[in-house]
């Protein structure tokens, strides 16, 4: 009760939620930037680390910023003072993100003025939209659940109402009087396909994290019913949700259960634009989707059943070493690089955003399939969590970890990684954390160590692919035509 009613008047004197309770007298600003987005994270505070600190020139300096609605309800970013303030907040100026804060946006404003000539600048109408529709996404209960939130004025922090800084859980309960019919006359037509060829990647085009498109919900689709589904075992989870084995009218499908099924009518609708989405992508490379369970409390995606599991399952069990010789997974590389190309040159193009093993699942004929590509909006979070299965910074590029803008070449970065798993047969970066890879790759520009019996041309497309400029990155359709020529090598001299 004394530390209640002590912490109460501190808030009460000082106008602020933060309370003083230590110091800290050690460590660099990068050290307490990765602690402090430990800390915000388990709060439920959105944060993000970036490069730069104004008070330091050490070469991996950091600073964490936050987001922030201000009075008026306009979604802001500031920088949290960590070093000779700490927990004051001010605006970002030009040691954050180095010279191209002037230029490029951030992911969380609404408003920025954006130069031209830079490879970033067209991200802006994204990021606008990204930081507007981030306020309706379908989020965990548990990811934003402080009590009270704060308003900025004059560089101070006030306490506010419950209603104000972050984004709002659904407030009707649920999204069982919404009639998906009703929902669906509004949807306007949508028509993706994809274009002959291996369509080239233009270097430059930022695409959108999500895709502003208003698909038609048109009957021709599969809608089943929660009661026609007979779950088995759970096979595994995602930051989406729990997956399972069901019988389906006598075949093996995976049901896909959301984690969050208490939403709203902007949530339900997202949801139905995502499937309307993953109802036209048909390639063999691409996990097959079968329909959907729209009703909750039971919003599921079902697709088809691959029996031998995720590709991160067989790299790591040790008694698959013998069935997966390096031609299998050389095969498996290019599956996966297919995959991704297809959906890479669909118009418009679809990045996945969360490329890793634990995503590509493999069948009974050891053929790769991509999944979960249209599930990025409905993660349990958004942010990178040390405590959370959607944090997995082993996969990440550089520049998305720091959040900064990014394109499709995140995904080619990704696919680096997956490559180098099917060259060594062993798990990324496991000797770190979570954090402790945040900032190796973020901020040091660490790399896999890529053994020296590699072949030099698949040592020098792991290596491009994890090129710190994204420009510098290839393309899927190179990708492809190398590994094509790397394994019609292997089988000429075998």
């Amino acid at each position: 009760m004394r530390w209640k009613a002590v912490s109460k008047q501190l808030r009460k004197r000082q106008k602020c939620i933060v309370v003083p309770i230590g110091g800290l007298s050690i460590g660099f600003c990068r050290h307490r930037a990765i602690l402090f987005k430990e800390l915000a994270d388990f709060i439920g505070l959105p944060c993000r680390i970036a490069q730069g600190c104004k008070y330091c020139s050490a070469p991996h300096r950091s600073s964490c910023l936050v987001k922030i609605d201000t009075e008026r309800r306009y979604v802001r970013e500031y920088v949290v003072d960590l070093v000779v303030e700490p927990g004051s907040i001010s605006c970002p100026d030009s040691s954050i993100n180095g010279q191209l804060l002037s230029i490029v946006p951030s992911p969380f404003k609404t408003s920025c003025t954006v130069g031209s000539g830079n490879y970033t600048t067209p991200v802006t109408a994204w990021n606008q939209k990204i930081a507007d529709e981030r306020r309706n996404t379908i989020i965990s209960n548990s990811q934003y659940s402080v009590d009270r939130c704060c308003v900025v004025e004059e560089n101070s922090v006030q306490v506010a109402s419950k209603e104000g800084m972050l984004p709002k859980i659904a407030q009707n309960g649920n999204c069982n009087g919404i009639s998906m019919l009703d929902l669906a006359a509004q949807l306007k037509a949508i028509d993706i396909s994809a274009e002959n060829g291996n369509k080239e990647n233009i270097p430059g085009v930022t695409l959108p994290k999500s895709l502003s498109i208003e698909p038609s919900f048109a009957v021709d689709w599969l809608e089943i019913s929660w009661e026609e589904l007979e779950l088995k075992e759970r096979v595994g989870a995602g930051s989406f949700g729990t997956v399972y084995r069901a019988d389906w009218h006598g075949s093996d499908v995976a049901v896909k259960v959301l984690m969050d099924q208490d939403v709203g009518e902007a949530q339900l609708k997202e949801f139905l634009r995502e499937i309307a989405i993953m109802k036209r992508v048909r390639h063999p490379n691409v996990v097959l989707f079968m329909g959907a369970v729209t009703k909750c409390p039971h919003l599921s995606i079902v697709t088809e059943y691959l029996p031998r599991g995720s590709l991160f399952r067989l790299i790591n069990k040790a008694a698959n070493g013998e069935m997966l010789d390096l031609k299998r997974r050389l095969r498996m590389a290019l599956d996966v690089a297919k995959g991704i190309n297809y959906l890479h040159c669909l118009n418009p193009p679809i990045v996945h955003w969360d490329l890793k093993t634990p995503n590509m699942l493999v069948d009974k004929n050891w053929s790769v399939k991509v999944g979960d590509f249209g599930l990025s909006r409905f993660k349990a979070n958004t942010f990178i969590s040390s405590k959370s299965v959607a944090g997995t910074p082993e996969w990440m590029a550089p520049e998305f970890l720091r959040g900064e803008p990014s394109n499709e070449k995140c995904d080619v970065y990704s696919f680096g990684v997956i490559l180098w798993e099917l060259l060594t047969m062993q798990q990324p970066w496991s000797g770190l954390g979570p954090a402790q890879v945040v900032g190796a790759v973020a901020f040091q520009n660490r790399r896999l160590p890529i053994p020296k019996d590699t072949s030099p041309e698949l040592a020098a497309l792991v290596e491009s692919c994890w090129d710190d400029d994204p420009r510098q990155r290839p393309s899927f359709s190179s990708i492809v035509d190398t590994l094509k020529k790397s394994l019609k090598a292997l089988l000429g001299g075998s």
